[in-house]
């Protein structure tokens, strides 16, 4: 019935289609160029673009944030994007070949103090991903001095923000929910819950938090400088580009 309604809403103007994404489905497009000059006008404008200084290679810590769920994924690349923190999205438990990935980049950053700024739900299995990553990449991957910090959501997260629980959703099935159960009582609630403003925030003090602003403050300005190199360039060959076809 909610994917009913919101079908409709959206053919009918009242959501906009950039409110929700399909994730899943994706279009490849193979189709070719109508003509060179075509081509030349498309390499142009991409020429010299997409340039992203590090702007956290001067920082003593290596951050990197880990989310539970590929729908959080917009939100949380939005935010991270502009301090140039990766965004990896675990969806369920972590495999070994996941996790061998995360040590080979932590192997590029052997002189900074690394840290896994983790958000997931607050349930038996959510609680848990957080602490079998750090026993497999421990005790089986041998990888120490990471720093694990959980973010979100926390306990203390339910009842600061009201957010709706419900003692049925908790899966009694879940092999760690009398675990769970032992140690919060019936609360699960989805990191979802959490209002987008609220979670913006939530991330932003979480990257600022690690970090030395001043530091970071000096790496944009390093940036801005840069871009307008790049751009003088791109001007210089795009007209010299122009001047020969």
């Amino acid at each position: 019935m909610l994917s009913t309604l919101l079908k409709h809403a959206r053919l009918d103007g009242y959501i906009s289609w950039d409110d929700i994404e399909d994730r899943v489905r994706a279009y490849h497009d193979l189709t070719g160029w109508g003509s060179k000059e075509q081509f030349i006008g498309a390499s142009l404008r991409q020429f010299l673009t997409g340039y992203q200084r590090d702007l956290l290679q001067s920082q003593d810590v290596y951050l990197e944030i880990w989310i539970e769920k590929d729908a959080l994924s917009s939100i949380f690349t939005r935010v991270a994007t502009p301090y140039t923190v990766p965004v990896v999205v675990c969806r369920g438990f972590s495999s070994v070949s996941f996790l061998y990935d995360y040590k080979e980049r932590l192997s590029t950053q052997e002189d900074k103090d690394a840290i896994l700024l983790y958000f997931g739900d607050f349930d038996p299995s959510g609680v848990e991903m957080l602490e079998a990553m750090e026993t497999t990449l421990r005790d089986e991957l041998r990888v120490e001095n990471i720093n694990f910090k959980r973010v979100a959501l926390l306990k203390e997260d339910i009842s600061k923000y009201r957010l709706p629980h419900n003692p049925e959703a908790l899966k009694k099935t879940d092999t760690r929910a009398n675990k769970h159960i032992a140690e919060y009582g019936e609360l699960a609630v989805e990191l979802d819950a959490l209002s987008p403003p609220i979670l913006e925030q939530k991330i932003r003090d979480a990257i600022e938090g690690e970090i030395e602003i001043e530091l970071f403050k000096e790496e944009q300005d390093n940036n801005l400088e840069e871009l307008d190199k790049l751009n003088s360039i791109k001007r210089q060959a795009t007209e010299l580009i122009k001047g020969i076809v």
